[in-house]
C-alpha cells in the first residue's frame, strides 16, 4: 500500500512539476549571484547568501533558508492537502475501502508518503544546488560559520545533512495538510489552512510581545539547521526543533487517524 501511494504521489504530472520548479530555484539563485552581481556589496539576506560566491557549498544552504520560509511549506502543504481529499474527491477512496484495504493503512501510507516527498524537496534543492554551485563557483575548503576550515567533501555531507534537517522542519506543515484534508474533500481548502497556519505561526514568531509562545510555534526553530555549520555543531537549537516537529506531529498524527477512522466515505 505504501509503495503504491508512493508511486502516485511521484509519477503525478503536478507533483513532478512542483519538485522542478523547486529544483529551478537554486540554479537560478547562483546565475543572478555569479552574473548580476556585478561585485557588489556582500551581506545582506538569508542566511548563507553573504557566503555564495566563495564556496559552492554555500548555495544549496543559502536556497535552503531563503525557501524554508514560504516556498517550501506551500509545497508540502499541497502534497498534504490532497492526500484524502483529492481521492475523496475523485472517487478513488472510496474504491480503496471497496476494496476492503483496513482505514487504517490507507492513511498511514498516505502520512509516510507525504512525508517522504517533503524530504524529497529539500534534498532536490540540496543535489541540484550543489551541481550548480559546483559549476558556478569555487570547490575547495569550506570556512564554517566558526572560522575553521573542513574538506569539501565534509561540506558536502553537512550540506545533504543540513537538507535533511530543514525537510524534517516542515513535517509539522505536512501533517496539519494531511489532518485537515481528512475533514474535507477539498484539496484546496485543506492546502490554504495548512500554508495559513505556518504563515501565522511566522508572524506570532516575529512578535516581540509573544516571546513567552514563541518555543511551541512550530516555525521558531526552522533555521536551526544553520548550526550544522558551525564548528563544533550546536546540537542543542537542532534538537529543539526536531522534537518540536514531533510534539505537532503527534497532535495532528492523532487527529487524522481518529477522524478517518470515523469518517463517511461518500464521494
Amino acid at each position: 500500500m505504501f509503495v503504491e501511494e508512493l508511486k502516485r504521489i511521484f509519477r503525478r504530472p503536478r507533483n513532478l512539476i512542483i519538485l522542478g520548479l523547486i529544483a529551478l530555484v537554486p540554479i537560478l539563485l547562483g546565475v543572478v549571484v555569479r552574473f548580476a552581481s556585478h561585485g557588489g556589496p556582500r551581506g545582506g539576506g538569508p542566511a548563507f547568501f553573504a557566503e555564495i560566491t566563495q564556496n559552492a557549498i554555500f548555495l544549496p544552504l543559502a536556497a535552503l533558508a531563503s525557501m524554508e520560509t514560504l516556498i517550501l511549506p506551500l509545497a508540502a502543504s499541497i502534497i498534504a492537502g490532497d492526500s484524502v481529499a483529492g481521492d475523496a474527491a475523485n472517487g478513488s477512496l472510496r474504491y480503496l475501502l471497496v476494496r476492503r484495504v483496513s482505514r487504517s493503512r490507507i492513511i498511514h501510507a498516505k502520512i509516510v508518503a507525504a512525508l517522504v516527498y517533503t524530504l524529497a524537496l529539500s534534498l532536490v534543492i540540496a543535489a541540484v544546488g550543489l551541481g550548480a554551485g559546483s559549476i558556478l563557483f569555487p570547490h575547495h575548503q569550506v570556512v564554517t560559520l566558526s572560522g575553521l576550515s573542513i574538506s569539501f567533501v565534509h561540506g558536502v555531507i553537512e550540506a545533504l545533512l543540513a537538507a535533511l534537517v530543514v525537510g524534517a522542519s516542515i513535517f509539522s506543515v505536512t501533517m496539519v495538510g494531511i489532518a485537515v484534508s481528512t475533514f474535507t474533500s477539498s484539496s484546496l481548502a485543506a492546502t490554504s489552512i495548512a500554508v495559513t497556519v505556518a504563515i501565522a505561526s511566522e508572524v506570532l514568531d516575529a512578535i516581540p510581545q509573544l516571546e513567552k509562545i514563541r518555543p511551541i510555534l512550530l516555525s521558531n526553530y526552522w533555521s536551526a539547521f544553520i548550526n550544522i555549520f558551525r564548528s563544533p555543531v550546536l546540537t542543542g537549537p537542532i534538537y529543539k526543533d526536531l522534537l518540536e516537529q514531533l510534539g505537532w506531529m503527534a497532535v495532528f498524527y492523532l487527529l487524522a487517524v481518529f477522524n478517518f477512522s470515523q469518517r463517511d466515505i461518500t464521494a
